[in-house]
């Protein structure tokens, strides 16, 4: 009663709220053949601006200088992107709670890195990295609202505000929330991130400079899954056991935490303007990046039947820190013949650090792990008649980890109508860093390895069509594969202590893998009727007894939805359908929340059961609301479905939110 209450008196504000605004922003077409002196004349009375500003005018400047414009438009891709990660979430299903980590059903490609990258990746779903942070222009101030109602005793709001004080300075808060009890015992998630940005350049445009700040934690209380005798009550599907609360887990005195702080800023001074010499612009560019990450798991008091022997039986805090700097200095040149070309110099700087140094088993496992790579970067972008022409390339030439990347694709327009792109990337990475070295109170969890560099080779192919359909092909072949597997040994580093349910470790794949991987999109539509499918393939060869890289064959998403506006004006947009997702069975990648990482294993396949989502939207104005029905399958029947090992699906859940824009 108390949800629906609070959900009613949000809707009643935001109704009277949207139909006591009487000033909107023109979304159409007056202004869009206006030059730039006639776009500057509009601002010249602050409601004229707000009358005329189309909404083309408030632009969006993403981590690579590509622009685009905010879109207040209802569309299935706002649907989709509706979640915790406000992203597209096909290749991934949630954990039972909001903000916890995920099942890859396909494995997500992180940013190529000079250095090892900071390990503990399933808690890095949410994480804000430089290249997912955006700056602004706009015309008037500009507030984006996000809300959406989590499992139990929470709410999740992310808060946006970005304003120009003058033509030439734009700055940008936003704050991030998440608090979510969860249905079953010690499962609490919150997170919290604030952004900062500001963007400036001089009257004359020689000076840009681009800079952001984020400080944001992702706090989870850990269980571990459900006891082996919980299991066997919530797969029978007893009634007894729908209050999930009543069901014992592994850990009840266990957390962990991801925190992270940096400082960004990318800033140029144009040495030649393109308007100076015959359109050419020459630019001296620079960045700098100082950034901190730490994880860290505690207990009361350790659990050996969880994670076997440990070295002090009483209350203990694992934790490891990286501390990151980074510089890089080149120059960038632009015709708009020849394209857009940057070289740099770049030097990166880590410290990765445990409190001490410790022995096992005669191992020495060091407290830390420090170096300062130098290397060189280069990009190379044109787009001519229809040719697009884009290619990126890293190398570091000193060090301990020499990293290296190259990303060249080649891509032609027939006519607006088929869009073909064919690239090729190579990269040869360390790994993670806590695959490389671990510490911790359980003795099974400290190694120090010298793994070789992960090289990956893959051809990339994609075809948009308007009238057919839209694939994206992806051919790897990928040698020194490394990661975390549960039941395997290795006597040679590993120590024998008592049974425990997770004995995860590091390892290197001996052979090569081969993946193939085949998306497609098509969307049907008959009148105020669409269908929407996404079908994913994935075939995967070297996979050694199932414990190097499970993923599923199949993967599918449909959508079937009826849309129509109502009322005066068309005052109300609205979208009524039912989503149907669905992924074979295969051997679903574990949690070791001591780690934060997913974790192979072959004893148990998961999957094979369809997920159906039921929703209504609607869009009034700015404002665009979102009431969903979350695992519809289980309406009619108790949830008896395992996610992975130890670890539920999700129940039967009716969520509300909204995303509300203000343009003053």
């Amino acid at each position: 009663m108390k949800r629906l209450l609070f959900i009613l008196i949000t809707l009643a504000f935001c109704s009277i709220n949207l139909h006591g605004q009487s000033r909107t922003i023109s979304r159409g077409n007056n202004n869009s053949d206006k030059s730039e002196g006639d776009s500057k004349r509009n601002f010249s009375s602050p409601k004229e601006k707000i009358k005329r500003a189309p909404i083309e005018w408030y632009k969006i400047i993403s981590h690579e200088r590509d622009t685009t414009y905010i879109d207040t438009t209802q569309s299935i891709n706002k649907e989709y992107k509706f979640n915790y990660l406000r992203k597209d979430n096909f290749e991934l299903v949630s954990f039972v709670n909001v903000g916890a980590s995920y099942v890859e059903l396909a494995k997500q490609e992180s940013n190529f890195r000079a250095f090892p990258k900071f390990g503990s990746r399933a808690r890095h779903f949410g994480f804000f990295n430089k290249e997912d942070i955006s700056y602004y222009n706009v015309p008037t101030p500009l507030t984006d609202l996000y809300y959406k109602t989590v499992l139990e005793q929470g709410q999740q709001l992310d808060a946006f505000l970005t304003v120009n004080t003058s033509p030439n300075l734009n700055f940008s808060i936003a704050y991030k929330g998440v608090r979510s009890l969860g249905d079953y015992r010690n499962e609490l998630t919150s997170t919290k991130a604030f952004r900062g940005t500001l963007s400036y350049q001089l009257p004359n445009k020689r000076y840009v400079a681009n800079l952001h700040f984020v400080d944001q934690s992702f706090e989870n209380e850990e269980n571990g899954g459900l006891s082996t005798q919980s299991e066997i009550d919530f797969t029978s599907g007893e009634t007894d056991f729908d209050r999930r609360s009543v069901l014992s887990n592994n850990l009840s005195n266990a957390e962990n935490a991801l925190e992270g702080k940096r400082f960004y800023i990318d800033h140029e001074y144009r040495i030649i303007k393109k308007d100076t010499l015959q359109n050419n612009q020459l630019s001296i560019a620079h960045t700098f990046n100082s950034s901190v990450k730490e994880f860290t798991f505690e207990q009361t008091n350790s659990t050996t039947n969880i994670f076997g022997e440990s070295q002090r039986t009483g209350a203990f805090r694992d934790k490891n820190e990286l501390n990151y700097l980074e510089n890089s200095i080149g120059l960038r040149y632009e015709n708009p013949y020849l394209g857009s070309v940057d070289f740099r110099v770049k030097n990166s700087f880590f410290n990765y650090s445990y409190n001490s140094i410790i022995e096992i088993d005669s191992q020495v496992i060091p407290n830390q792990i420090t170096d300062n790579v130098f290397g060189v970067t280069g990009n190379y972008r044109n787009s001519y008649k229809g040719f697009k022409l884009k290619a990126n390339i890293e190398s570091t030439f000193t060090g301990d980890y020499k990293n290296q990347f190259f990303y060249g694709t080649a891509g032609y327009n027939f006519r607006d109508e088929i869009a073909v792109n064919v690239g090729y990337k190579i990269t040869s990475e360390a790994p993670e860093i806590n695959k490389l070295i671990n510490q911790s109170n359980y003795i099974q969890y400290n190694w120090f390895n010298d793994f070789s560099n992960t090289v990956t080779n893959s051809l990339i192919a994609n075809i948009k069509s308007r009238r057919f359909f839209d694939a994206e092909l992806t051919v790897s072949n990928i040698n020194n594969y490394t990661y975390f597997s549960s039941g395997q040994s290795n006597s040679s580093n590993v120590t024998t202590g008592e049974e425990s349910l997770f004995q995860t470790r590091a390892f290197q794949a001996n052979e090569s893998l081969q993946l193939l991987k085949l998306k497609l999109f098509r969307t049907f539509k008959y009148r105020k009727f669409s269908l929407v499918n996404t079908v994913l393939f994935q075939q995967v060869e070297g996979n050694t007894d199932n414990l190097v890289y499970n993923v599923p064959s199949l993967v599918t998403r449909n959508t079937l939805y009826y849309e129509n506006e109502f009322f005066n004006k068309k005052a109300l947009f609205m979208q009524l359908g039912a989503t149907l997702k669905f992924y074979s069975k295969y051997n679903v990648d574990g949690f070791d929340p001591l780690l934060g990482e997913s974790f192979t294993q072959n004893s148990q396949q998961f999957g094979g059961e369809p997920l159906v989502d039921i929703f209504l939207n609607a869009k009034v104005r700015q404002t665009r609301i979102f009431l969903k029905l979350e695992n519809a399958q289980h309406i009619f029947e108790q949830n008896k479905d395992l996610l992975t090992l130890n670890t539920p699906t999700r129940d039967f859940l009716i969520r509300f939110g909204l995303v509300w824009n203000f343009f003053l």
